[in-house]
């Protein structure tokens, strides 16, 4: 039987459904850390990731784009350093400033972790009905949008 404080008229509640959206999401991110990039650390893979598509960037542009603070970013860039992942890029034209670019190794590793990551998936959505595939393409793409925000 439905709660009738998380449904009206059949429909669930907004907070209903972010309680379970989150629950949901935090599990499902969870597994796939475990899939992807056995390791490093989930601020680690996340960072490496924006390097790639955003960079060159700095560390300051870094910290904006994760969401924390720079003292965080700063020990997150020196792992990732230590790692060879990335290497910093004196800015030509102000010593003060470096550019973090992905390195050939933090390249392999993505890719790595990417193809884990996808096979992991692939093999629980082939299981899934075409009508169950539909709906998971529908909430794929409400989940992006939910992922940009108020952008």
């Amino acid at each position: 039987m439905e709660d009738p404080v998380s449904t009206v008229a059949g429909h669930t509640e907004p907070a209903a459904l972010a309680a379970r959206l989150r629950v949901a999401g935090w599990r499902f991110a969870r597994r796939m850390r475990r899939e992807s990039a056995p390791g490093i650390s989930p601020t680690l893979s996340a960072a490496l990731h924006t390097v790639e598509t955003k960079g060159p960037i700095t560390a300051g542009q870094l910290a904006a784009h994760e969401h924390v603070q720079k003292p965080t970013m700063t020990r997150t860039i020196q792992g990732m350093l230590d790692r060879g992942l990335v290497e910093r890029i004196p800015d030509p034209l102000d010593g003060r400033v470096s550019w973090l670019s992905v390195t050939p190794e933090g390249r392999k590793l993505l890719q790595r972790s990417r193809r884990r990551t996808d096979e992991f998936l692939a093999k629980r959505v082939k299981k899934l009905s075409a009508e169950e595939r539909d709906v998971l393409e529908t909430a794929a793409t409400l989940l992006e949008r939910l992922a940009e925000g108020d952008r």
